[in-house]
């Protein structure tokens, strides 16, 4: 365990502007978006949601910092009491749309093993964080005195007041402004994409990894006090949260690029294109 914690510790204190301040009001949330039948897609409706002034990291937690979290706690994550995550195990090149299939729970696979058991986190101190779940995350910000950011907050700091379809603007994603759609088939330092950056200048927003936000999965209009959808399972009813951002993968459809785009997860479920970004408490 030293040995790998060695690779993840960072080198380099906090930046001076790691936290960017979103200032508080009202904002254009979620779109008038319809699915193939008709009905409407999860962001709609499109309405107006007021936030108060907020401090949201510039960058997604990366490996070199849970790395010191872990070093500093002994945490144990999800994945590792369970043996196994999700990775992605097709192809990049011969990308299926729609074939969820080639997401597989592999044996081994935990934040320091990302692909599985005899993969390693060489080069990837400023990767995001993935195969965590929100039971990790919430251990995280209770060690380092954060929070996460709610659903309606993260899409403020993605859209501005401009209600912008995209965190950079209007400009459809592209291979240069961010790691989506299998162009890369991987994760990618955080800061990999300098045009992929939102109106108050957070980086990272959209692909790379899914970003855990701290609300419940709930129709919307928006309400923060709602209750959220539960899973019935066998062991109990679970609640739903939500995740936003969209990832290296996104279901090979680059419209999970989208800043309203959002899908619902378990608190327990990591895999390999889902992480998480921390506000100030």
């Amino acid at each position: 365990m030293t040995e790998v914690l060695a690779e993840v510790t960072p080198t380099e204190e906090i930046p001076a502007d790691y936290w960017i301040t979103v200032p508080g009001g009202p904002f254009t949330m979620g779109a008038d978006e319809l699915r193939p039948d008709g009905k409407p897609r999860a962001a709609a409706p499109r309405h107006q949601v007021d936030v108060a002034e907020f401090r949201m990291a510039k960058y997604p937690v990366t490996v070199a910092e849970f790395g010191r979290f872990v070093a500093a706690t002994g945490h144990v994550t999800s994945a590792e009491k369970k043996g196994k995550s999700w990775v992605w195990i097709g192809d990049p090149s011969v990308v299926i749309p729609d074939q969820d299939y080639l997401w597989k729970e592999i044996d081994g696979a935990t934040w320091r093993t990302p692909h599985g058991a005899d993969s390693t986190l060489e080069g990837k101190d400023r990767h995001p964080v993935t195969h965590v779940s929100s039971f990790d995350i919430r251990a995280y910000c209770e060690w380092s005195g954060t929070r996460l950011p709610t659903e309606a907050e993260w899409e403020k700091a993605t859209r501005g007041t401009d209600a912008r379809p995209y965190a950079w603007g209007e400009e459809e994603p592209t291979a240069e402004l961010c790691n989506h759609t299998m162009n890369v088939a991987d994760t990618t330092p955080v800061d990999a994409y300098p045009k992929n950056v939102g109106p108050y200048g957070h980086q990272d927003l959209t692909g790379n990894v899914w970003e855990i936000t701290s609300s419940a999965f709930h129709h919307y209009p928006y309400d923060e006090n709602k209750p959220g959808r539960v899973l019935k399972t066998k062991a109990g009813s679970v609640a739903l949260g939500v995740i936003r951002g969209g990832s290296f993968y996104n279901n090979c459809d680059p419209r999970g690029c989208l800043a309203w785009v959002r899908i619902y997860n378990l608190p327990d479920y990591s895999c390999y294109d889902m992480g998480f970004r921390v506000c100030a408490r």
